[in-house]
């Protein structure tokens, strides 16, 4: 079995989302107006890692997203549950299909019960043999079982081991400077899969090998010559008195003299490339960022296709999903209408549709036009034209 990728999502009732079903390529960006629900989206994929996390499970994912109540759409009618399908399969189209529905234990919002979950697994040849399928004969014999999906279980679980294993690598990143600036650095406490915001971000650098970080960190360093002035190299010491780790940069300064900055002293944009740039190194499991143009420059910004591409095809890569309003990213000539997910918010909660199945903008774009230009002008909604022109 091949690298193996999430291809193909499918919710009912998630969050703000009815349905959705889209198929995935190996660079996604996710564009829409503000609030469509483009967070929500992603947040399906952290939902699976959440499932198979220890300490985690179905009970935690659904308590993090602060119960049935809120994680259920509100247009849910006649349905009354969630559900969750993935496709991961590698190039040759080997892998699994993950199916999970499941809904609140009472009326009052407690704790969820699995309704259904099936694992199938895909053969070359197209082939399909379930290997997993609920409920089963234990669970209607003691209906307690369904308080867990099978997938959170070392035992259930031993025949998709790899399912849960890449369910697991996925990594979301939506690194906060003033976190990782915090000295006190505590250990986050209300996330499972770790913090996406980015406090945890240098404790993660300092447990790899010296040897293994000194060679992210060279590979990082090219990049920051190139765009930080008078940056001459990058690496991480342990302040003795407390114990904490800090990442530290050299620069030359006016005198022709090294100077020293640690986190604390390096603006916005570094620390937010620094840690992109870190979390491209890794080599499993998919990463899911959102929008990582934030204090980047422009010039920066629209190399970030080309730059994860590159990424990708060097044996380094994973597949990254994205959340964008960025031009310059998606002014990115080599980005594809398969590439782009365009959500959009309707009366009857938002819908989700690739680039590639809106035949206008399928036209355009073989016509030369980037996504930029075919696409974001979609995500406008129509009381933008009001902005601007109502006071407060």
């Amino acid at each position: 079995m091949g690298p193996l990728a999430f291809r193909r999502l499918r919710l009912t009732n998630w969050r703000n989302f009815r349905s959705v079903d889209v198929e995935l390529t190996d660079r996604v960006f996710i564009v829409g107006p503000n609030a469509a629900g483009k967070s929500n989206l992603l947040d399906a994929f952290r939902f699976l890692k959440a499932l198979v996390t220890e300490g985690g499970g179905l009970a935690a994912a659904v308590r993090d997203r602060d119960g049935m109540s809120r994680l259920r759409s509100l247009f849910a009618r006649q349905k009354p549950y969630v559900e969750v399908e993935v496709h991961v399969l590698d190039p040759e189209g080997v892998g699994f299909e993950y199916r999970l529905r499941f809904h609140a234990d009472t009326k009052r919002d407690g704790p969820p019960r699995v309704l259904e979950e099936s694992v199938t697994e895909r053969s070359a040849n197209g082939a399909r043999k379930v290997l997993l399928t609920r409920p089963d004969a234990d669970d209607r014999h003691d209906t307690d079982r369904l308080k867990q999906t099978a997938i959170q279980q070392v035992f259930a679980s031993a025949n998709f081991r790899t399912l849960v294993d890449f369910f697991g690598a996925t990594t979301y990143r939506h690194l906060v400077p003033q976190l990782l600036r915090d000295t006190s650095r505590q250990a986050p406490t209300t996330f499972v899969t770790g913090d996406p915001f980015g406090r945890d971000l240098i404790e993660r650098m300092r447990s790899i090998s010296k040897k293994h970080r000194k060679g992210r960190f060279n590979r990082i360093g090219r990049v920051l010559k190139a765009v930080v002035p008078q940056f001459r190299d990058l690496d991480l010491f342990v302040d003795e008195r407390t114990g904490h780790a800090h990442l530290r940069t050299r620069f030359i300064n006016w005198r022709g003299e090294d100077a020293f900055q640690d986190e604390r002293q390096m603006s916005d944009g570094t620390l937010r490339l620094i840690g992109l740039l870190w979390t491209m190194q890794d080599q499993e499991g998919t990463l899911l960022l959102e929008e990582p143009e934030l204090s980047l420059h422009a010039a920066i910004v629209k190399r970030l296709p080309s730059f994860i591409h590159r990424v990708q095809q060097s044996g380094r890569g994973r597949q990254v999903l994205l959340s964008t309003h960025s031009e310059h990213i998606l002014g990115d000539p080599g980005i594809a209408a398969e590439d782009v997910l365009l959500v959009r918010p309707e009366k009857e909660g938002s819908t989700v549709v690739q680039g590639a199945t809106v035949s206008e903008v399928k036209r355009l774009m073989t016509a030369g036009l980037t996504a930029a230009e075919a696409i974001l002008p979609r995500t406008e909604t129509k009381q933008m034209a009001l902005f601007g022109a109502q006071g407060l």
